[in-house]
């Protein structure tokens, strides 16, 4: 449909004439054949085209109704622009006046500013000063109280050092002591690692003497491997040439059951089949019309019966055979059986060899294993020995024990000469820190003294100063009231210079408004005037259709009938009317009416291709000459050679063998009721030819 610019159907009613189809344009409706004219024409591109039109046109009247009903009367836009006109004045007026205003504002608070800023000065000093005065006297506050706590802490170091004195020669054992202490606490600890590594040492021997009783147990396994894996290897070769052939056993025996099945099911469709056609042939008997080629069998009924009954007898027996051979194949056969008994002696035996060589390998590597960790135990043992050889002995664990008794009794007296000791230590530090501390607290006083005369020097009075700040408040109050006047008229005049650019955009735009409603109103005119044409012209198409397809079959029937008849009219329904000597010919002939709905069929194809510029230059005509006459059938033959410029290719399917002397091409087709297959063969050695034809 795509390729040929025609549905499927548009093609069989054209180019395509079936057996028994050349009135088909009698049998449409009136509206089916008007669309179907249409569209092989290409007439219906105007109806498109209209539908356009007309669309376009009742969107333009939309938009033109739109425009006139937005239209802003004239008169009201005149008076808004003169309106903002009016006000603009105004507002320039007033935005002279409050820009004078703010200029006066503006001088007074340049007169308060230098003297606002000094006073502002004056207090920041004076405020710095004071602060620093008081930081001064903090600090020497601070000073003070430093020095007052370095001389108390100077006396508690002195008083401590007298009583270190006292406690010296309580002292004097306590060291001694400690020392031997650390002693005895490292012959502590080496005699706790010696018990330690001996009970390591002791085990580390029970462990080696069991692997090497489990190393000699499993030494035979090491021989056993390789006997047990060679067997394992011939064991699965055998058992893979066992399933190969169990497999290829039974493959063969499903592949001849299912290839019996198959025949046997084949065979009985085709006695289906050919049985029907023999039942349908004897009930229409020998007058009747043959199902396959559409014509009487008469003297050949006997014939085709007989060659049917001996189909059915062969398929019959054959049938037999195969159902036969299908009951023999359902018992599973002996060698089937005897196959895959021997695959499963194999396979058990094979499990055997498997299970026996798994066992053997987890011996051998058992036996690595327990050789590496014995190499492991011996290592460690000699590790061991030699770290016992250089242990430290002698520990006395009575003498400990006396030893941290004494320290016992003797630690209060030894916390308290520590507490003493750190006391004292610091007496020196204490004197040092204390003549700096005295330092510092002299200088601090001057600096506090100096800060406090320099305060009462500046003479900075608070009173004074919230004078000077009112008056400058007061002076900066004014300055911004009046930028907020002249804010406020300035957003007046640019409130007023948008109102007038309104009022005249408005008054432009609807003159650009009036311009598109005049450019609407034309183009509207133009497609109203569009619409009717275009109808007048589908009319005009119409009306001279049917004369022009009359013609065109007047002179195929001419040429058909050697100027018998010589006229054709069509009706409104495009029935052929066959006119003999200008009157309407009441009665027509089977061949007559052929040749009638014929030469209407090719007429309406060459307006085809000629108007609606198809690119198909084929005809296909089907059993066209069973009601003609000898002469006419050359008449046909000839005139569809005369049509050679336009259709260069004609296809004719037909039963006729006298007309096949007039065509460049025979294709045969024949049934084989024997294979049951249709076969085709090539009557003619010419090819290429201007007019093909089949003949069945």
């Amino acid at each position: 449909q795509q390729t040929l610019g025609m549905t499927h159907e548009e093609f069989f009613n054209t180019y395509f004439t079936g057996q028994k189809d050349l009135a088909v344009m009698g049998t449409l409706k009136r509206e089916e054949r008007h669309a179907f004219l249409s569209r092989v024409l290409g007439y219906e591109r105007l109806d498109l085209a209209r539908v356009d039109v007309r669309e376009t046109r009742n969107a333009l009247n939309g938009e033109l109704k739109g425009l006139e009903s937005g239209l802003v009367d004239r008169a009201a836009l005149e008076k808004a622009r003169q309106e903002a006109e009016g006000r603009l004045k105004e507002a320039r007026g007033a935005v002279k006046s409050a820009e004078s205003a703010r200029g006066d504002a503006e001088k007074r608070l340049a007169e308060e500013e230098p003297r606002w800023k000094d006073w502002q000065m004056r207090r920041e000093r004076t405020l710095s000063m004071d602060g620093d005065r008081r930081i001064a006297e903090k600090e020497v506050e601070t000073a003070r109280q430093e020095f007052q706590r370095l001389d108390r802490e100077l006396a508690a170091a002195r008083d401590a050092r007298r009583q270190l004195d006292q406690l010296e020669p309580t002292l004097a054992p306590i060291h001694a002591l400690e020392r031997e202490q650390e002693q005895l606490d490292a012959l502590q600890k080496e005699e706790s690692a010696r018990r330690e590594d001996e009970a390591q040492l002791k085990e580390l021997r029970r462990t080696t003497a069991r692997l090497e009783k489990r190393i000699a147990e499993l030494l035979p396994a090491e021989e056993a491997l390789a006997a047990v894996e060679r067997e394992a290897t011939l064991v699965a070769e055998e058992l893979a040439v066992a399933e190969r052939a169990a497999e290829e056993v039974r493959s063969a025996w499903v592949r001849d059951r299912q290839d019996a099945e198959t025949k046997r099911n084949e065979l009985r469709e085709q006695w289906k089949d050919v049985k029907q056609e023999r039942d349908q042939i004897v009930a229409l008997g020998p007058e009747g019309i043959c199902p396959t080629c559409r014509r009487p069998l008469g003297a050949e009924y006997r014939n085709v019966l007989t060659v049917l009954d001996a189909q059915l007898t062969s398929i019959k027996d054959n049938g037999e055979f195969f159902a036969r051979r299908v009951e023999q194949l359902d018992a599973e056969p002996v060698a089937v059986r005897d196959t895959e008994k021997t695959r499963d002696e194999v396979v058990t035996r094979s499990r055997g060899v498997s299970e026996r060589a798994g066992k053997v390998r987890a011996e051998v590597e058992e036996r690595r294993r327990a050789s590496s960790e014995r190499e492991t135990a011996s290592r460690r043992s000699t590790e061991l020995e030699q770290r016992l050889a250089t242990r430290a002995t002698g520990y006395d664990s009575d003498r400990h024990e006396a030893v941290r008794a004494q320290l016992a009794a003797l630690k209060p007296v030894l916390l308290e000469a520590t507490a003493l000791k750190d006391r004292a230590g610091r007496g020196e530090i204490l004197v040092r820190e204390a003549e700096l501390a005295e330092k510092v607290l002299s200088t601090r006083e001057v600096r506090a003294k100096e800060l406090t005369a320099a305060v009462k020097a500046l003479g900075f009075a608070e009173g004074e100063f919230d004078a000077a700040r009112q008056r400058h408040e007061r002076a900066l109050a004014q300055v911004r009231a009046a930028e907020v006047q002249l804010a406020q008229m300035r957003g007046e005049l640019t409130g007023a210079e948008s109102a007038l650019a309104e009022a005249r955009r408005r008054e432009a735009e609807r003159g650009e408004r009036e311009k598109q409603v005049g450019d609407l109103r034309i183009r509207l005119r133009l497609h109203t005037e569009l619409d009717r044409a275009l109808g007048d012209l589908r009319t005009s198409l119409n009306a001279a259709m049917r004369p022009e397809i009359a013609t065109l079959a007047s002179g195929f029937l001419s040429d058909l009938t050697d100027g018998r008849y010589a006229d054709v009219e069509l009706s409104e329904d495009y029935r052929v009317i066959v006119l003999d000597e200008e009157l309407p010919k009441p009665v027509l002939s089977g061949g007559e009416e052929d040749l009638a709905n014929l030469v209407l069929r090719l007429a309406i194809s060459q307006m085809i291709a000629e108007r609606a510029g198809q690119p198909l230059s084929l005809l296909v005509l089907d059993e066209i000459f069973g009601s003609l006459d000898e002469t006419r059938r050359q008449h046909v033959l000839t005139l569809l050679r005369r049509l050679g410029d336009r259709f260069p290719q004609v296809i004719l399917i037909t039963h006729v063998e006298q007309i096949r002397e007039g065509l460049d091409r025979v294709i045969r087709v024949d049934y084989d009721a024997g294979r049951g297959t249709s076969v085709a063969r090539d009557d003619t050695a010419t090819l290429g030819g201007a007019d093909a034809g089949v003949a069945a």
